[in-house]
């Protein structure tokens, strides 16, 4: 009785595991190109929506289109690769060349990372907004600054992901892989599970703090003048 317990539990999960495995090599292979689609229609939407006269000189708006141009070449760069090589079960296991790895884990890292951080920078443009007319953080917003904010962010966004070539290279039979996975994961779950979100949940605090305190002082405004009239 064992025994057969046994076996038709076996049998169930071999039968779940060869479903799996054909539902990947069948479908989920088409899931980059499909992200891809929708990505790039996505773009040509911000496209139209933030080169609109009253927009296009918002420096908000240029960092949030920039951000979205970076997806789209994140898109084409890893996922579309991903795509061509849907046959591969690891495409790094195929490098051989240690430029070639280094290179495209920088890439894997740099363009998720510099479109985070310049969605960082507009909510960052977005508290400058909220801050009074005399804080020197307004600065930001002038629209010669916009250029040297997204280089700035562009050098930060490499820095923050230099570490991935410096903790991956060609292994012998495994090709392009980490050769200090403990740092490589702690650096990774520090840099982008904690300090990207929590970055931007504090300037959309500030921001909602300087709002609230917009508000009271109307409010304020509006009681004072109610009892003088």
């Amino acid at each position: 009785m064992y025994w057969n317990e046994t076996t038709d539990f076996n049998n169930t999960s071999s039968h779940i595991i060869y479903i799996l495995d054909f539902i990947r090599q069948e479908y989920l292979v088409y899931l980059p190109l499909i992200i891809i689609i929708f990505g790039v229609i996505g773009f040509i939407g911000n496209l139209f929506t933030f080169l609109q006269p009253i927009l296009r000189f918002n420096s908000c708006c240029i960092y949030l289109l920039c951000g979205s141009l970076v997806d789209v070449i994140n898109r084409f760069i890893n996922l579309l690769s991903n795509y061509i090589h849907a046959k591969s079960n690891n495409i790094l296991s195929v490098l051989t060349v240690r430029y070639i790895c280094k290179l495209r884990l920088f890439g894997l890292l740099f363009l998720p990372q510099l479109s985070m951080n310049l969605l960082i920078l507009s909510l960052i443009d977005r508290y400058a907004c909220t801050c009074s007319l005399t804080s020197s953080i307004r600065y930001i917003r002038r629209l010669k600054m916009i250029p040297w904010m997204i280089i700035i962010t562009i050098i930060i966004s490499g820095i923050i992901s230099f570490y991935a070539p410096i903790f991956h290279d060609i292994v012998p039979g495994l090709g392009c892989t980490s050769i200090n996975s403990v740092v490589n994961g702690i650096l990774y779950i520090v840099i982008h599970g904690f300090i990207t979100p929590i970055v931007m949940v504090v300037f959309v605090l500030l921001t909602y703090r300087n709002v609230e305190k917009s508000h009271r002082r109307a409010v304020d405004i509006e009681i004072i003048f109610f009892f003088i009239y």
